[in-house]
């Protein structure tokens, strides 16, 4: 499964869909919104791009990723997405060599539960994703094996300018297991911005643990645009050095 043509029909599909009144968007920051999209409308959330610069082994590489998500409202408490990355660079330098590649990520199939969607101050929401990644990416871009992953997030609003969320997940892949837990403390401030910080913890089977720690800021533009910007700085273990990027949410939907 390639998400190049899908994209690329959804895109054309666009300019006949009307627009309505926005739901949550995924992004940024870790975890993901715990409503659904309303039935029949469609959403879009595109990396431009992220940003990962990683040692290891005597090698300094820096990747490059556009990731998309196409999420799609199909009634009720359920969300169905289709995920992947059309454009990924890699720069690796180390051991007096120094090489590029350039390519495809994996595509991922994800299903998100919903149940409840109140936006009240003081409530306590929750939401579910499992999600399926094929091993269709090229060599340095991918998994190079299926991937099982199921994730909830929970989120508390104290009031309608706080927003708290704790993001728990497991991706399973060749038999091994990698744990996320990540909480996240948001603010509103104004009527178009949101400022938020973050902690991620990773337990990884194979590598060990890695703590990572930064924040994000997004912005409205009317009621249907948010530009977003995030940056995470490794603070203990293994893993990435710095991860940050740019990002753009754009929802199509019926008009009201």
């Amino acid at each position: 499964m390639n998400l190049r043509p899908a994209l690329a029909a959804f895109l054309l599909l666009t300019p006949t869909i009307a627009l309505a009144d926005p739901p949550d968007f995924d992004r940024p920051g870790a975890g993901f919104a715990t409503s659904v999209l309303p039935a029949g409308t469609v959403a879009l959330e595109q990396g431009l791009p992220s940003y990962e610069r990683q040692r290891a082994d005597g090698f300094l590489d820096r990747t490059y990723t556009a990731d998309s998500v196409l999420r799609i409202g199909t009634g009720g408490a359920i969300e169905f997405q289709l995920g992947g990355s059309a454009w990924n660079r890699l720069e690796e330098r180390g051991q007096g060599s120094r090489r590029h590649a350039t390519g495809h990520g994996d595509t991922s199939v994800a299903m998100k539960y919903a149940p409840s969607g109140s936006d009240a101050d003081g409530a306590f929401t929750w939401a579910a994703l499992g999600e399926v990644t094929f091993a269709n990416g090229d060599e340095d871009f991918g998994n190079g094996a299926k991937q099982y992953s199921l994730g909830t997030t929970m989120q508390w609003k104290p009031s309608d300018t706080q927003q708290n969320t704790l993001y728990a997940n497991v991706d399973r892949l060749k038999g091994r297991n990698t744990w996320t837990l990540a909480p996240t403390f948001g603010r509103k401030i104004g009527e178009n911005w949101m400022a938020y910080v973050e902690a991620d913890a990773i337990h990884d089977a194979d590598d060990g643990n890695e703590l990572q720690a930064g924040g994000g800021v997004a912005y409205d533009i009317g009621d249907h645009l948010q530009l977003d910007a995030y940056a995470l700085h490794r603070i203990a273990g293994h893993g990435p050095s710095v991860i940050a990027g740019l990002g753009v949410s754009v929802f199509f939907g019926h008009a009201q």
